[in-house]
């Protein structure tokens, strides 16, 4: 049964939400980590999250709802918590941004099969895709140690 546009507009700003709150952790953890090319990745990622606010708002006005402007409690724990293991270091950073990315990655994959609009559900697809490629990143710059290496500039 498609989904009501109430329930259109509910999901998509709890989306947006989760998106602030890792735009938020994303600027903890860009300005806890020293190493440029783990940083450069992490601005690319933010400015994921970045375009999913911008395209699930469109999506909530055009359905006739106003979309959250800034994260909510939990965005500010999030933020924290992200905050805190900066000062320990880039591993623990990474850390955070991995739980960070598997709560993104969970809410996603659970929209992912609700039966939205096509337009909306191809939104929210292209975001996931975009979830599951940061949470594979993080993964691996985990199990590579990747703040141990030089990178290798042409």
């Amino acid at each position: 049964m498609a989904l009501s546009t109430d329930k259109i507009i509910d999901e998509c700003n709890d989306l947006i939400r989760f998106d602030y709150d890792a735009v938020g952790a994303y600027n903890e953890a860009i300005d806890a980590i020293t190493e440029t090319h783990i940083r450069q990745q992490l601005i690319a990622f933010r400015g994921d999250h970045e375009r999913h606010i911008t395209d699930l708002s469109a999506l909530v006005r055009r359905f006739g709802g106003d979309p959250p402007e800034m994260p909510g409690l939990r965005g500010v724990v999030r933020k924290t918590m992200t905050k805190v293991a900066g000062l320990v270091g880039t591993e623990a950073t990474l850390r955070a941004m991995r739980s960070n990315e598997e709560v993104l990655n969970k809410q996603y994959a659970n929209r992912s099969n609700l039966d939205f609009p096509t337009d909306v559900l191809q939104v929210i697809q292209r975001n996931y895709g975009d979830e599951q490629r940061h949470l594979a990143w993080v993964v691996q710059a985990l199990n590579s140690r990747l703040w141990e290496q030089t990178p290798a500039y042409p």
